[in-house]
């Protein structure tokens, strides 16, 4: 994104992406359940899809060369559905967006502060007619079902405009066949006063409505008129030079199935907006965003481009959560059909993290949604002859969609994260209600899983045969990030049975379970190279011969399309952060030393294939005193979708790396860490920064920390009190003594490790 920017807006004009499909992605209206990408209003070449609901997917079969016991039969996919709330505009008979006529200004602008798409187009026909067209979009943060768009068409010259609600009327579809997976539309009408459209995907039964309301205003003497069949309705309009009409869609989609009652959801949304009519939904959405804003905005000073990056980030990640109830959030949010629209575990680990500060309800639906997943991750876990119960890796509807290879369906750290993420939840939002309801059942079937698929041995509590966050090493003994969430797992089941004891009765917890899984998680094996002084990221990692980059010039990224897996996985060589994410996630079993030299044993042979990897790579690289290096990584977590730095932003935001440019200005740059109801800071700024703030919560109670240089102010903004430490000094915050301020101790300079060979993060800070 280039300089100069507002920060609160993200304008297409100063895109650095190649790709319209990019660029609509970058411009996405989302609130997790429902999401317009920032395509046209009418369908052009290269767009990619436009609507996506969380509840459409459709059942693919997995193919297998050859078959084996426990392979997922079906893969789930997100399929795109009508784009309901859009109008085709012509001018005299012209495409407004097609390839004729000329186009004097174009632009469109994402506002985050109140949470619309703005389109400003000068465009001339053909035939000579002449037209500004104004647009504002927006998709209910609020009303989760609601898409609403309002056109303003300004003739500059004399015109015949029409517009077309996108059909969507294509049921039968002959080129079908008729047992092919794929959404079908089963009825479809379109009036003057509005439209229906219902589809269905054909093997998994869901079911999408999708109702729209249009009004129309214009200039005095302009008559709109509409003709009606045979066909969809058309709106046409007469204007001369300095007239103008406008066309106001409310649109409303509701999934589910039939017994779901999609029909009365959608019409039961659309009576509601309209009664509450466009300006106060629009006025709404900015006072959503206004209270996301004060509790999570990082305010920076000193470097524009990433204060506008991080803006946009958090406003996507928000955009990927608010409105999950019931579907979880997905890796790629519903900006696009990467990763097949499935859910991972990088909510848990990378996005949770940050709605618990920012939007907590959210944190907590995406938990009840993998809740209500239990029976079938108990179901899988017993198919695999396991305990407890066994999280897919990837979903969309609670079942595993992984097409089965045995190094993924070894990633059971998945089960750790969940467990981590609601013990987290707890102890930041002191949701009690959640904690009995919610929490309890997801620790202690999860510390089931570890306690079956663990052993006892001399040598300590073993967990044999898993892959680690790294996808480059694969089926191996004593993961050290598996091993150290399992071990958290398991006492957080212990502590949650003696918080609750009539909730562990319910699920017959004995106190003999219970002192199992202490003892186990006491005994866990952490396996240690000494002769490096280093933990090693499995057992044996660090014998392993050591990957052969060769130079900058000549290393290709990422490795995976270029080598084989047989071969990534005998070497000393990362995809992305795994032990260094146990830094992280895990770090009161380390000391700083430790972390500091296994941080630069990792680093060089950590290649980032992953965009997972940065996030915990700035912020140890933080704690260890690389502050530089934490801001280059830092840095590309903002950027990652708004520069596309990977290419791959055509398919989908990474909400995952999004969210971790919150946690390393916060984490990492603020030192924030959880520990049993107190906060500890330890703030320090880079260079590129003169000042930075933000807000954190403590069980009901906020914090405000404001950063400089030399100096930090603590405020108490909400609540009775917080307890924090800053730099290991305990610090309260009262309504009697509300602000406290401290002095910055100096940092110690450490030199950072290098990276492998063209792939350090570097970016221009100017």
């Amino acid at each position: 994104m280039r300089s100069g920017d507002d920060t609160w807006l993200v304008r297409e004009s100063t895109l650095d992406v190649d790709h319209p499909a990019a660029a609509a992605t970058v411009l996405t209206l989302s609130n997790g359940y429902l999401g317009v990408r920032g395509v046209l209003d009418a369908p052009v070449p290269g767009r990619g899809p436009g609507t996506l609901l969380a509840g459409v997917h459709e059942d693919h079969d997995h193919t297998y060369a050859e078959d084996a016991y426990g392979y997922p039969e079906v893969e789930e996919r997100l399929e795109p559905v009508v784009d309901g709330w859009a109008l085709g505009w012509s001018v005299d008979g012209a495409p407004v967006d097609g390839t004729a006529g000329a186009v004097h200004h174009a632009d469109r602008v994402l506002d985050l502060r109140r949470g619309v798409l703005d389109r400003e187009l000068g465009w001339t026909a053909p035939s000579g007619g002449s037209v500004r067209l104004t647009s504002r979009r927006l998709v209910s943060l609020v009303r989760r079902e609601v898409v609403a768009t309002r056109w303003r068409v300004e003739a500059v010259s004399e015109v015949t405009l029409t517009a077309l609600p996108v059909p969507g009327c294509d049921h039968g579809e002959p080129h079908h066949h008729r047992d092919a997976p794929g959404v079908r539309t089963v009825a479809c009408r379109h009036a003057a006063d509005g439209s229906l459209v219902r589809q269905r995907a054909h093997r998994s039964g869901c079911v999408l409505v999708v109702r729209t309301a249009h009004e129309v205003t214009a200039s005095p003497g302009v008559r709109p008129r509409w003709s009606e069949g045979p066909g969809p309705a058309r709106l046409t309009v007469d204007l001369r030079a300095g007239q103008w009409v406008e066309v106001l869609v409310l649109a409303a989609f509701a999934a589910g199935s039939d017994a779901d009652d999609p029909d009365a959801r959608s019409a039961a949304a659309l009576a509601a907006a309209r009664e509450a009519g466009a300006d106060a939904l629009l006025a709404e959405q900015a006072e959503f965003l206004a209270g996301v804003w004060e509790r999570g905005d990082v305010l920076l000073e000193g470097d524009p481009p990433m204060q506008q990056a991080v803006r946009y980030a958090l406003f996507q990640v928000v955009q990927a959560a608010a409105q999950v109830a019931g579907v979880g959030i997905r890796a790629k949010g519903l900006a696009g059909t990467g990763y097949q629209g499935h859910s991972f575990w990088d909510s848990e680990c990378f996005v949770l993290p940050v709605l618990d500060h920012v939007l907590p309800e959210a944190a907590s639906a995406h938990l009840r949604w993998r809740h209500a997943g239990l029976p079938l991750a108990r179901e899988r876990a017993a198919e695999l002859g396991l305990p407890g119960v066994t999280f897919p890796w990837r979903t969309i509807s609670g079942r595993e969609s992984s097409g089965y290879w045995p190094a993924g369906t070894a990633a059971f750290h998945v089960n750790a994260d969940i467990a981590f993420a609601a013990a987290r939840h707890v102890a930041v939002t002191g949701d009690a209600e959640f904690a009995a309801r919610v929490g309890v059942d997801l620790v202690v079937e999860t510390a089931r899983l570890w306690a079956g698929r663990g052993q006892h041995t001399d040598e300590g509590f073993r967990i044999d045969g898993v892959t680690g966050p790294d996808e480059y090493t694969a089926l191996v003994d004593n993961n050290t990030y598996t091993n150290l969430m399992a071990a958290a797992n398991l006492r957080a089941a212990a502590g949650a049975c003696e918080d609750h004891p009539d909730e562990a009765e319910r699920l017959g917890v004995t106190e003999a379970e219970r002192a199992d899984w202490l003892r186990a998680a006491e005994r866990m094996v952490v396996p240690y190279a000494r002769t490096l002084g280093v933990t090693e990221q499995h057992e044996g990692f660090t014998k392993h011969a050591r990957w052969e980059f060769g130079s900058a010039e000549t290393a290709r990224y990422p490795l995976a399309d270029h080598a084989p897996y047989v071969e990534l996985y005998r070497r000393q060589v990362v995809k992305q952060a795994d032990l260094v994410l146990a830094l992280h996630l895990a770090g009161e079993h380390f000391s700083v030393e430790q972390k500091r030299r296994d941080f630069g044993y990792y680093e060089p042979i950590t290649v980032r294939d992953s965009s997972l990897s940065a996030p915990a790579q700035a912020v140890v690289a933080a704690e260890v005193g690389h502050l530089e290096l934490a801001y280059e990584y830092a840095r590309e977590c903002a950027l990652i979708d708004l520069s596309d730095l990977r290419a791959a932003t055509e398919e989908g935001l990474h909400v995952a790396a999004l969210a971790g440019a919150w946690t390393a200005l916060v984490a990492g740059f603020g030192g924030l860490r959880h520990d049993h109801g107190l906060l500890r800071l330890a703030p320090r700024l880079p260079r590129a920064l003169t000042r930075m703030a933000f807000t954190v919560l403590q069980g009901g109670a906020r914090a405000r920390v404001d950063v400089g240089p030399d100096r930090v102010a603590y405020r108490l903004v909400a609540g009775d009190a917080v307890r924090l430490t800053h730099h290991g000094e305990e610090v309260l915050l009262t309504a009697a003594e509300p602000v406290q301020e401290r002095d910055v101790p100096p940092g110690e300079d450490h030199p950072a490790p290098d990276q492998p060979p063209g792939r350090r993060p570097v970016f221009d800070h100017t």
